[in-house]
């Protein structure tokens, strides 16, 4: 009997990851790769033999944090204060620079942690990056930023200084579509993660039960 239930709670688990995704985003590749390939059991059934992946679960977490701190600098430059003079004095852009600064090294953090883990948790979500980059792509030229061969960001200083701090707003900033898009990746990024590290937290057979 307890392996029955072991079976079923392993079925609810995993499904209920899957409509969870689905519901996030429509066929999902990761989710497909995670339940259907069987990656995840693989990775269990390899801590079963000894061969720990304490590794990989460094990597996973690594990704997620990148991530996180992806949002976080990109929601920074949602600050007013950035875009405006101080009371009495000139305009000065250099804060706005070192925060667009420090949104494409965390950009660029996120991309080489997924490029270490590779795989399907890389392609699916670099490709959700590209794709959010191309789709402005003409508006990061105009304020200094492209993307070189190994999709990171990359920064021409003196662009970026002449820039208007308008142009990076309307580019960066909360309201814009780039920003819903990284937003909407980061928050797939730690739900499929954390769910994936918490299913990986028991140890299943080939089979789907527990050992």
């Amino acid at each position: 009997m307890s392996t029955i239930n072991n079976s079923y709670e392993y079925y609810q688990s995993s499904q209920g990851l899957l409509s969870m995704l689905n519901s996030k985003k429509s066929g999902n590749a990761l989710i497909d790769q995670i339940i259907s390939n069987n990656d995840l059991k693989y990775q269990q059934k390899m801590e079963s033999m000894g061969l720990s992946s304490s590794t990989s679960n460094s990597k996973y977490k690594n990704v997620d944090k990148a991530a996180t701190n992806l949002l976080d600098a990109l929601s920074k430059l949602d600050d007013k204060s950035l875009y405006e003079a101080e009371s009495g004095k000139e305009y000065d852009n250099a804060e706005l620079l070192k925060g667009v600064t420090n949104f494409v090294t965390a950009y660029n953090s996120t991309v080489t942690n997924l490029t270490s883990c590779g795989g399907t948790l890389y392609n699916t979500f670099q490709s959700e990056f590209l794709e959010a980059y191309k789709a402005k792509a003409e508006d990061f030229a105009n304020i200094g930023i492209t993307m070189s061969s190994d999709n990171k960001l990359v920064i021409d200083q003196e662009k970026l200084s002449a820039a208007k701090p308008e142009d990076i707003k309307a580019l960066l900033g909360s309201t814009s579509s780039y920003y819903k898009n990284i937003a909407s990746t980061v928050d797939s990024i730690d739900t499929i993660v954390n769910k994936a590290l918490a299913l990986s937290s028991g140890t299943y057979n080939s089979s789907g039960l527990m050992l």
